[in-house]
């Protein structure tokens, strides 16, 4: 599982559902690299999430910037 784990991070880091939902599904397999895995995907989804709500936070969304929401009416 050399490439396939480094695939699960990086989808995990960019789709955080799909990291917690790998780290329950490979929590409960009694493998310590499947362990492993689990244990880094789950970190690398709340990386991503913590991000994601950072980005919301400074109005970035996946169209752009939302600078005339952040702006005070004139």
């Amino acid at each position: 599982m050399g490439w396939v784990k480094w695939l699960v991070y990086i989808v995990s880091l960019f789709c955080p559902p799909f990291g917690f939902v790998t780290f329950w599904v490979f929590s409960g397999r009694h493998n310590d690299e499947l362990e492993h895995i689990a244990k880094w995907s789950m970190a690398a989804a709340f990386i991503g999430a913590v991000v994601y709500i950072i980005l919301a936070a400074l109005g970035v969304t996946f169209f752009g910037y939302n600078w005339q929401g952040m702006c005070w009416p004139r």
